[in-house]
């Protein structure tokens, strides 16, 4: 019999089949630091023990968030073309920053985040997610992840950004080109290009939207660091929300225990969102530690200084709690939006955005269920996410709603959805998102 490779290969199917069994394998073997294979040859640790990750998280002295101290990366070990470096490289921005450069750049965020109500968030959201259902509910049948999930989040921040329509279906489509892997160069240069333009058109008429705001910020970004506030801010927020209701709908769907819960009443949609960030946080094993200096664990094991440290938020709770915690008894101790200075701080978006996207679908969709075969999820070392969630409802009428993007925007005629409906035939991912799109946008 072959010996079992000393790694977890987050980036192999074992993994995203269940990656819940290959993490406790290796803290069954290795203890609450094991090592961690992201990408072949790509070699990292993930921290699986909840107290270290929250110690280590506030510890600002030994361990830094800048990815330039990556030890195999500084020495010429890690391949420029590898898909994780991604991720990993260095920008100007709070996600790889720390003291008080960190601390300037997050008061920026914190700030213009916090001047925007709940309120707002939430309806923004319901107009939004009742424009997009009505793109399918005549039919019956959609696939969720692509359809609904991916969509809604990104919508939602390009109308509290303040983007013009031109602006915000570039930053659609190049996304969407970026999560399916097609010329990933090319559309991150287009993403940052339509932040740009984005920027430049608030100087020449700034708004009552965040990226105004974080212009005129006390802090006083640069029109560069703006950019890379934008670029982090908002894909932060969308893919990771994104995940979050694709992964509560199939919860509420498929678990048995929380569909009796949610059928009866005794639960609603937040308890199920945070069984979801529990279970199946939708970022995991990320962001990443690089040790100042050495560290020895309490096992033995040794961590050189710049070797990067995955935070293994579903191996952590799995160690304290496999099956997670009643889902009746409400819990949000969840590691989901991190600790300690780097705690993610649009944290209340990604709630107020899961939780109406998912209320209204679950209403307006009657007899909503899961269809075909049993959800597959996507390849990605640092995300626990859902590739697809088809599914099944009773046909609907649409509501004709107009996006407020469409009532805002001053260079849009404003249309409904019941006069232009996308095809709904058989199409690959990315084309039905640009289908989408240019629907919701009024082409």
């Amino acid at each position: 019999m072959a010996p079992r490779c000393p790694y977890a290969e987050l980036h192999s199917a074992d993994f995203q089949a269940d990656p819940h069994a290959v993490n406790q394998r290796m803290v069954e073997e290795h203890g609450p630091v094991f090592p961690a294979e992201i990408f072949p040859g790509i070699k990292a640790w993930v921290v699986a023990d909840y107290a270290l990750i929250t110690a280590w998280c506030r510890d600002a002295r030994t361990f830094s968030r800048d990815s330039r101290r990556w030890l195999d990366w500084r020495e010429g070990r890690v391949p420029d073309d590898a898909p994780v470096v991604a991720m990993m490289t260095h920008r100007p921005n709070l996600l790889y920053a720390d003291g008080d450069e960190h601390a300037r750049l997050k008061r920026a965020v914190v700030d213009s985040l916090g001047r925007v109500p709940e309120s707002r968030v939430g309806e923004i959201t319901r107009h939004h997610a009742d424009a997009l259902i009505d793109a399918f509910c005549l039919r019956g049948h959609a696939e969720i992840v692509s359809e609904y999930a991916r969509l809604l989040p990104l919508l939602v921040l390009c109308d509290l950004f303040g983007f013009s329509r031109d602006v915000g279906e570039r930053v659609l489509n190049s996304l969407s080109d970026l999560w399916d892997g097609i010329d990933a160069a090319k559309a991150n240069g287009e993403y940052e290009r339509a932040l740009s333009d984005a920027i430049s058109a608030k100087h020449a008429a700034p708004g009552d939207d965040i990226t105004s705001w974080m212009l005129q910020h006390r802090v006083g970004l640069s029109d560069e660091e703006l950019l890379a506030q934008l670029v982090v801010t908002i894909g932060a927020g969308a893919e990771p929300t994104a995940n979050l209701i694709s992964g509560t709908t199939h919860t509420i769907l498929a678990d048995e225990e929380v569909r009796q819960a949610f059928r009866g009443a005794r639960v609603g949609v937040s308890e199920a969102i945070d069984q979801v960030l529990w279970r199946d946080p939708p970022v995991n094993n990320y962001p990443v530690l690089y040790p100042v200096k050495d560290v020895r664990v309490s096992t033995g094991t040794l961590i050189r200084a710049g070797e990067p440290i995955l935070l293994g938020y579903a191996a952590a709770h799995d160690a304290m709690s496999s099956g997670g915690p009643d889902i009746e008894q409400g819990n949000r101790a969840h590691l989901a939006f991190g600790v300690g200075p780097h705690r993610c701080p649009a944290q209340g978006f990604a709630y107020a955005i899961a939780q109406v996207g998912v209320e209204t679908l679950t209403k307006r969709l009657s007899g909503l269920r899961t269809s075909g075969n049993a959800p597959q999820r996507r390849p990605a070392p640092f995300a626990l996410a859902l590739s697809r969630l088809p599914v099944t409802f009773t046909p609907d009428a649409p509501k004709g709603t107009t996006p407020p993007w469409q009532q805002t925007s001053p260079s849009s005629t404003p249309t409904t959805s019941t006069g232009r409906q996308p095809n709904s035939g058989a199409e690959a991912p990315s084309s039905k998102l640009r289908s989408l799109v240019a629907w919701l946008f009024g082409r």
